[in-house]
Formats: C-alpha cells, structure tokens, sequence
C-alpha cells in the first residue's frame, strides 16, 4: 500500500502542529461529489487555499491512491469535538472521496485497508474505530451510515 505525502505546511490553521498520541481512528466521507474531487485534488487544496481553514485531517483516500497531509503524531481539525475535544486531540482521520465517476466501493476498501494498517501500527482496537458522527453527531461518514457502498458493520468488517 502506496501512501503519497502531501504534508500541510506546518503552523498554519489547518496544522496546528500539536502533538497527537493515537488512540483513535476516526472515519470521515468527504460530502465531495464533484467529478475532479479525487484524493489528489484534496491534497492539493489543502495545501493551498484549505491550509488558512481550522479544518484539517491526516489522510484521504480515492478509489487510487492515498495521500498523507498531516503526521500520525500531530492534531488535526477533524471530529468537531473542539479544541481539546478527544475526537481531535486523540484520533487520526482518515476522509474517503465520494467522487461522481470515481468507485466509491474500492475507496472504501482502500479506507479499510488504511484503517487496518494505522491499526497495527499504534494498536489500536477495532472499538477505537468510530464514525465522525461519534464525536459531534454530525450525519458523517454520510455514504457509509446509508449502506454506500456497504454499512458501518461491513465496514468493520472489512477492516
């Protein structure tokens, strides 16, 4: 598995630059359907414009690739759970593209796959593998609570 970085430059809004213990992983859709929205385009505003906004996230994954934007061991402004929220101070997001024209089905399974690496790595339990929706109620990772490509248990499932 290929993971491309794309690091946010560091102290800007989007990159805090706080130090992150993972405990969490934290499963995002982008709510991006627009045909070019692909895993590269994602990185590429964030590193743009994306960088002045205190909205951020580790990892985002397409159907092809997936690119790194912050460290495993740095805060990202993701769950919406504030700023000493444990949703953002102790968990890594990773965001799947829901691109038009892009499959939604194997940017899911790279998703898995991902989640099953950043697992292993910081051992992490399948419990700690939550829904943004967990930390702020918010209707995300909003394809997969309506079974698209497949539920949350297929979703764990595959991890």
């Amino acid at each position: 598995m290929e993971i491309k970085q794309a690091l946010i430059p560091k102290y800007t809004k989007a990159r805090c630059g706080y130090s992150l213990v993972p405990r969490y992983i934290t499963i995002h859709n982008t709510a991006n359907t627009n045909t070019s929205a692909t895993a590269k385009a994602h990185a590429e505003y964030m590193n743009s414009g994306g960088k002045n906004v205190e909205v951020s996230y580790h990892y985002v994954v397409d159907d092809k690739e997936i690119y790194q934007l912050i460290p495993d061991n740095e805060v990202a402004w993701h769950a919406g759970d504030g700023g000493s929220g444990t949703g953002n101070r102790q968990s890594i997001a990773i965001e799947i593209c829901e691109n038009n024209g892009g499959d939604l089905l194997a940017a899911t399974n790279l998703a898995a796959k991902l989640t099953k690496y950043i697992m292993d790595k910081y051992n992490i339990p399948l419990s700690n593998v939550v829904q943004h929706n967990y930390w702020s109620g918010k209707n995300c990772p909003n394809r997969i609570r309506k079974g698209q490509p497949y539920s949350w248990y297929e979703f764990l499932e595959q991890v």
